[in-house]
């Protein structure tokens, strides 16, 4: 009935339990957890979605038999850290139960056994289970979506969690080998390790965050924080002189991807500008570093 008051909200939750069901989920996760706010799970309606979600998180997701989650391809994706993590981290707040939160917290420590290159503590962009290979192909955006995904959970996990200690390795590990390949613009490449590749800004926007939150946070060594913040105030400069012009538009964000097992593959997959991917993520960088950096928020300036 388009005269109900509810009508708007019961086609988008519609829309996102039609998108919630489709092979790889993403898109409905990701808009799913934008709707968990206070304003919206007033609605009887969206907290039904979210429990129909959070149900199909929890116990319906493939998963290998070591209970990573994977794709009906048989392949597993950096990318699904972000679409996943994030709404289970909002989930547990929602409900008191730590099973998400725990969830979240075991499959970035899988995804890591999977994916991590420790050779130079990057993650590779996704892996075959049918051959057991990773592509060891470090797509930015890719790991930006892992780091950032552990700064949801290191945020609301609490202290004394058992896995926090190897989680919070693991976000140092991953911090250290980032801050080695920035460029001196600022900015980090679209494959992170090939200098030649154009430099992608939603991924710098995803480090961005997840550096300035260690930072406010304590999540780093003593010895090394000055690097951090010195990486974080670059990567600032860089994105907002390089990737943002002064009516607000923002270039160097790349489009979508698939996967490949060639570097060719990454190096031909452009940018568009203004793509939905990075809008909103440069935005959250903003705010971050506002955090870091004004007293306002208690913070010290840079």
């Amino acid at each position: 009935n388009p005269s109900d008051p509810n009508h708007t909200v019961v086609i988008s939750i519609s829309i996102m339990y039609m998108l919630c069901s489709l092979p790889n989920n993403k898109q409905g996760i990701r808009m799913a957890t934008m709707m968990m706010t206070p304003p919206m799970l007033g609605d009887a309606a969206v907290r039904k979605l979210a429990d129909a979600i959070g149900e199909y998180m929890l116990h319906e997701q493939p998963r290998t038999s070591e209970g990573a989650y994977c794709r009906r391809d048989d392949t597993i994706w950096a990318d699904d850290m972000y679409m996943s993590g994030p709404f289970l981290c909002r989930y547990s707040e929602l409900t008191g139960s730590m099973e998400g939160m725990n969830a979240c917290a075991n499959q970035l420590l899988q995804y890591k056994d999977l994916l991590f290159m420790p050779d130079k503590q990057i993650m590779s962009h996704m892996r075959c289970l049918r051959n057991g290979k990773s592509n060891r192909i470090p797509w930015s955006r890719g790991n930006g979506w892992v780091l950032f995904t552990l700064s949801e959970l290191l945020q609301k996990l609490p202290v004394g969690h058992e896995k926090r200690p190897a989680l919070l390795l693991f976000f140092r590990e991953l911090s250290a080998g980032y801050m080695k390949l920035q460029d001196a613009s600022g900015l980090w490449h679209q494959i992170l390790d090939e200098p030649g590749t154009y430099l992608e800004s939603s991924v710098t926007a995803m480090f961005i965050c997840a550096f300035s939150r260690g930072l406010r946070n304590g999540w780093y060594d003593v010895a090394v924080l000055d690097e951090v913040r010195s990486a974080v105030e670059r990567a600032w400069k860089g994105l907002c002189e390089q990737a943002i012009d002064r009516d607000g538009n923002l270039y160097g964000v790349c489009r979508g991807s698939g996967f490949s097992f060639s570097r060719a593959y990454y190096r031909t997959l452009m940018w568009n500008f203004n793509d939905t991917h990075g809008i909103g993520i440069v935005m959250l960088a903003g705010v971050e570093y506002l955090k870091l950096t004004t007293k306002a928020y208690g913070a010290g300036s840079l």
